[in-house]
């Protein structure tokens, strides 16, 4: 497995445990929103602007329409997975675990 696969999967991966921790508490998405202004204050403008502003409505859609958009297969959800706030969400032993899954053949 390359690279990019295996950091495609990581994302996948992070994503999905993060939905499911909005699942079971939706006010956290208040964290992923505040990272994502954060990072539009702290950067200016950047390349991901256009997927940060897609970003900003997903993250007040509803929880389906987030999901579906953000775990869908697909040049477009793959990129967006790569820009995310979700990953507020995740402990970094979290990250460690999946990155470490991903890596295995």
């Amino acid at each position: 497995m390359n690279r990019q696969t295996q950091i495609e999967d990581f994302l996948l991966a992070a994503h999905r445990l993060a939905l499911s921790r909005l699942r079971e508490t939706p006010a956290r998405i208040e964290e992923a929103k505040g990272l994502l202004l954060r990072w539009r204050v702290l950067d200016g403008a950047t390349r991901s602007d256009p997927y940060w502003d897609e970003w900003d409505l997903l993250l007040n859609a509803a929880p389906e329409i987030l999901e579906s958009v953000v775990c869908a297969a697909g040049d477009h959800p793959t990129a967006l997975r790569s820009v995310s706030p979700l990953g507020i969400l995740l402990t970094q032993q979290e990250r460690a675990s999946l990155l470490a899954q991903a890596r295995r053949p």
